[in-house]
């Protein structure tokens, strides 16, 4: 499948997705929606925005890109290239500021339309938009693998530069400057030393220097693909309640893993992770932080509850985050017909080898230096 078969697959799915909501048309104005939609373009402007500089307009004969007379050459040439030729274009001029309400006015004239941004008239695209993002192409599948591979080996390597008396914000740097020089784009970066990693399961940067002991978390994009991971790092010999916290977490990580099989209820997935908590002498631990859930094109398409009834599918991908205080387990998965797959596993760090019903799950061990 080429670009453009990708882009006319999702775009029939997205028709199909208008007939079963009795809807006319659907504006598209996320970052998630147009990289998914564009096959892997990027329409970002601002770092922290989750709208970009164009929306797509789709009905159930047209498919119109609208973009201001500033950003459209660059958007046509960049963001869309070889499958630019599948869309109409629309272009208000920046300097008008009604350009773009009129032009959405006048695109849907008479159609009843929902949006994923707000706008007057239309109604707000929910959950069930967002499922036509859940089963990945081969395509994005292939790209989802090179982001795995390139993002974990950036961050790895920074694990074994990093040295004592550096900030968490120093570290910060040169994790994002790894993956921005290869175009990768960091979207969440929690980085935290020593006691900070006790005290904090979503610990942003601080000035806090590095002692002996440093957590390394991140999301990053490219293609709008969202990855996920976290790596320790300890210099010197780690006590030993550290590494039984590590191996404790990294059973109930290999206990998602095993549990995250096609048809499986994402409910019952995270019940059994909780059971795996209480084996290992941790029952409470899963209360104090998210477990993670189904990825994508957002760092977590949706977070896993006992209540969720979603179930797994094949070609879907996965980020689960169980932790103990002071230590996580954390890898990006695609569930395959038969198997997992570890998108972020590069075979380059320490591992913890959990074996369930005679499968072992390599789950990273605390690095020591």
């Amino acid at each position: 499948m080429n670009r453009l078969d990708e882009v006319n697959l999702k775009v029939a799915k997205v028709r199909q997705f208008l007939d079963e909501q009795k809807l006319d048309a659907v504006l598209l104005g996320t970052n998630a929606n147009f990289s998914w939609l564009t096959a892997g373009g990027d329409d970002h402007l601002e770092i922290i925005d989750k709208t970009g500089s164009a929306m797509i307009f789709v009905t159930k004969k047209d498919l119109t890109l609208i973009a201001n007379n500033n950003e459209i050459d660059r958007l046509k040439a960049e963001a869309l290239g070889e499958v630019a030729p599948l869309f109409d274009v629309e272009v208000p001029n920046w300097y008008d500021p009604q350009g773009t309400d009129s032009t959405l006015k006048k695109l849907a004239s008479g159609l009843k339309y929902s949006a994923d941004v707000p706008r007057a008239g239309a109604l707000m695209v929910k959950d069930n938009f967002a499922k036509l993002r859940y089963d990945l192409t081969e395509n994005e599948i292939e790209r989802y693998r090179w982001l795995g591979q390139h993002t974990a080996a950036a961050v790895e390597a920074v694990a074994h530069e990093i040295v004592p008396g550096m900030n968490e914000h120093e570290i910060e740097a040169a994790m994002s400057a790894k993956m921005l020089a290869d175009n990768i784009f960091p979207t969440v970066l929690l980085i935290a030393t020593d006691e900070r990693i006790f005290n904090f399961r979503h610990p942003i940067p601080s000035e806090k220097k590095l002692d002996k002991y440093a957590h390394l978390v991140l999301c990053a994009r490219r293609w709008g693909l969202v990855i996920s991971f976290t790596r320790c790092v300890y210099f010197g010999h780690a006590p030993a309640d550290l590494k039984h916290k590590q191996e404790a977490a990294a059973f109930v990580d290999a206990t998602f893993m095993s549990a995250t099989q096609p048809g499986a209820v994402i409910g019952r997935i995270l019940d059994q992770a909780k059971d795996a908590y209480a084996q290992q002498g941790f029952s409470n631990e899963w209360h104090y932080h998210h477990q993670g859930g189904l990825i994508g094109y957002e760092p977590r398409e949706y977070i896993a509850f006992s209540e969720s009834t979603q179930t797994v599918g094949v070609n879907q991908a996965f980020g689960w985050n169980p932790t103990v205080q002071g230590t996580k387990s954390e890898d990006s998965i695609l569930v395959k017909e038969n198997g997992l797959e570890i998108l972020t596993l590069t075979n380059q760090w320490p591992a913890i080898n959990v074996e369930i019903d005679g499968v072992v799950y390599p789950r990273p061990a605390i690095l020591e230096r």
